[in-house]
């Protein structure tokens, strides 16, 4: 009796053991992959606002070139606009020089970063060109005038280098979607060893045991309910995706949907989009109030379901943006005739509340080609580049995305 007493304690000493070394290396593994899901989450934040500053303060620049391009203010107030341009160049300069020297980036991440380098170098070395010959008797030649330099010269560079940055972006986030991937597979891969020690410790438990049907009944009842929990959770993961993907006050797909639908086709397909923005918005909601403004817009993004359901996927990818996606079997000219028609419902008369509102609305339409853009982040910016100079020109008009 006393041999079979022994025999127990050791069993029981060696399965608490092994349970207690499964809980250490399991506590270890979670803070191990915490840190490291942590420090890549930090570092993919530095660096994405690092490119975000720099593409920023590129966006300031060319706002202050297009200023002397359309010769605001004196000679003495455009040269000091011209400093500020060199000025933000060398902040720029600073900022390239701290993102070079992160760790940890791919090479395609870096590969993209420095051709944007290149092109952001080469617009400022032709920004300074330019300057100079403006200073000089020469100027800058017989019949050329700055806003044709600034329209076939030095634009492009800026747009492109943008793109790079943008890019850049882009790709470090899939590389660091990757990194997580991995150390979510290696995490799987961990528990399941350590699920597998665990059990033949329980099992070990339970050949010793004088109740064994007993705790087999409740290793029964537990599984039943780990089962029940996990139906629950994925239920709750189905539903929280669905969530990701959803205008909470619109019900429409949102940018994170969009990018999920039209990502796969860039590359080899051709389709007819369009984005809408309503003039002026910020009005509704000093006027009248946020409340009334969400109903103003839930209203619109009826009106746009019931009436153009049918013809193309419809997105509310910002606060009062809406996007069209246009059906296939719809041509070129029959999508713009559409566009018209949305253009029409959305500066159409809306009562919210009791009250009659009327607002004017700007858009872009894009014919997209395979190979057009990189990305869907790339496409968003030429159709808001191209609403952004309808709304310069007044608003309430529908402009055409014009390939370089």
């Amino acid at each position: 009796m006393a041999r079979s007493n022994n025999r127990s304690t050791t069993a029981y000493t060696f399965a608490a053991i092994l349970l207690a070394i499964v809980t250490a290396a399991n506590m270890f593994l979670v803070f191990y992959l915490f840190n490291s899901i942590s420090t890549i989450g930090r570092n993919t934040s530095t660096t994405m606002n690092t490119i975000n500053s720099v593409n920023g303060e590129l966006q300031s620049i060319n706002q202050r070139v297009l200023q002397v391009v359309a010769g605001i203010g004196n000679e003495q107030a455009q040269k000091g606009v011209i400093a500020s341009i060199d000025t933000s160049f060398d902040s720029i300069e600073e900022k390239l020089n701290t993102f070079e020297n992160y760790e940890g980036l791919s090479d395609a991440t870096m590969k993209r970063f420095r051709h944007a380098r290149v092109f952001i170098e080469a617009y400022r070395k032709r920004l300074n060109t330019v300057f100079d010959q403006m200073g000089s008797q020469e100027g800058l030649g017989d019949g050329v005038t700055l806003a044709d330099v600034y329209t076939q010269d030095i634009n492009p560079l800026k747009t492109t280098a943008s793109e790079m940055l943008v890019a850049s972006i882009s790709i470090n986030a899939s590389d660091t979607a990757r990194r997580q991937a991995k150390s979510a597979k290696i995490f799987i891969a961990t528990e399941m060893i350590m699920l597998t020690i665990l059990i033949l410790g329980e099992l070990a438990i339970f050949l010793i045991s004088r109740r064994a049907k007993r705790v087999n009944a409740e290793l029964e009842e537990r599984e039943r309910n780990l089962q029940e929990v996990g139906a629950k959770l994925k239920s709750t993961r189905q539903k929280a995706s669905d969530l990701a993907l959803t205008n909470l006050l619109t019900g429409m797909k949102n940018r994170y949907a969009l990018d999920n639908d039209i990502s796969g086709r860039l590359e080899s397909d051709r389709f007819n989009i369009a984005v809408f923005d309503m003039d002026n918005f910020r009005m509704i909601n000093d006027t009248y109030g946020y409340e009334f403004g969400d109903e103003y817009l839930a209203a619109i993004a009826d009106r746009l379901k019931e009436e153009f359901g049918d013809v193309a996927e419809v997105y509310n990818i910002t606060g009062n943006e809406f996007c069209f996606v246009f059906n296939k079997e719809y041509s070129e000219s029959q999508s713009m005739a559409f566009v018209q028609k949305i253009h029409s419902v959305l500066t159409s008369p809306f009562t919210v509340l009791n009250l009659t509102v009327q607002l004017t609305a700007s858009g872009a339409a894009y014919h997209y080609l395979p190979g057009d853009c990189l990305n869907v982040n790339s496409l968003l910016v030429k159709l808001d580049t191209t609403m952004r100079s309808a709304k310069m020109n007044g608003g309430n008009m529908v402009n055409t995305v014009v390939n370089m």
